[in-house]
């Protein structure tokens, strides 16, 4: 277990260091389960993002951090040193947290008593290679009113499904499919009040120009606003292939953060060697999504009682 923080140059917002997990790392997925942050990505800065284990990120204000592995792909009964480890997703269902992941580019699932393990993965894959017509990476979870459960995943083409209630199978007469605008990958969606969000990537996230997109509509089946930006490159700053995000709404509160990654800003950065940075996400009067204007640092979000290093 490693801990690790970020300095404060602030008090609250965009006040924090860039990268404050102070790894390469991609891909995010977070979730607030009690007071506590959980972030689960995909470990970066290695050729081919080739890592072969999961870890978490646990922490209460986005910039202390303790990180704790809890996947080998080695545990994986279906991985035979194929492709890496990426984009790992979380939902917590009857007192469970299951992990979806992607392992030789297919969906994988691991079942865990807690976000921080340990994670006992399935003997087969959840999504094969070739059971749709995309390649299957990128899950993400959306939960709806009455606690309904959707996974979401794809390249190429984006998918979507009902998860049974205890999310271990996928309701296959849910699956649906659509190519929203210049749809790459890493689609999801989430919900404030009576309209939908759907929010993906596009371009390569090797190219500098990787970009976020969204569109909404009063229900799953529309109609679509037409898609709009949400992050983009800030070449100025230096800030390039914005993209990969996920949406997360404090439990009980109108505050939604986003978290997604770029390439890292210390002279290494690019396609392998990424950082995730944290954002406030602002709605206006009628409900559309605020553009998100980079930041060279990442946003702190404040506790009752944060911790000064």
């Amino acid at each position: 277990m490693e801990e690790f923080a970020s300095a404060h140059q602030g008090s609250k917002g965009t006040g924090l260091a860039s990268n404050p997990l102070h790894r390469y790392c991609a891909d995010p997925d977070l979730v607030m389960i009690g007071d506590r942050w959980y972030l689960y990505c995909t470990e970066d800065g290695l050729p081919d993002w080739s890592s072969h284990a999961f870890y978490v990120y646990e922490s209460r204000d986005l910039c202390h951090w303790t990180r704790r592995k809890i996947l080998d792909l080695e545990q994986v009964p279906w991985w035979h040193g194929g492709q890496g480890a990426w984009a790992p997703c979380l939902l917590v269902r009857q007192g469970r947290c299951i992990l979806y992941f992607v392992a030789d580019g297919q969906i994988g699932q691991a079942v865990a008593p807690g976000p921080t393990g340990p994670f006992r993965a399935a003997r087969e894959p959840f999504i094969a290679r070739g059971d749709y017509d995309c390649l299957p990476i990128d899950p993400s979870i959306f939960v709806d009113d009455g606690d309904v459960p959707y996974l979401l995943w794809g390249n190429g083409r984006a998918y979507m499904a009902r998860l049974s209630p205890d999310g271990l199978r996928l309701e296959n007469d849910s699956v649906r499919s659509v190519v929203p605008d210049n749809f790459r990958e890493a689609i999801t969606v989430c919900r404030r009040g009576d309209i939908y969000y759907a929010s993906w990537s596009e371009n390569d996230t090797r190219d500098p120009n990787y970009q976020i997109r969204w569109s909404s509509a009063p229900s799953l089946d529309g109609p679509w606003t037409a898609p709009q930006v949400l992050i983009k490159a800030d070449h100025a700053k230096g800030i390039l292939a914005t993209g990969h995000h996920c949406i997360t709404c404090v439990p009980g509160r109108d505050d939604w953060i986003v978290a997604y990654h770029r390439f890292a800003r210390d002279g290494q950065g690019d396609g392998c060697h990424r950082e995730i940075v944290f954002a406030p996400l602002d709605f206006a009067d009628d409900g559309a999504m605020v553009q998100v204007r980079p930041q060279v640092g990442s946003y702190w979000y404040p506790t009752r009682n944060p911790v000064t290093p």
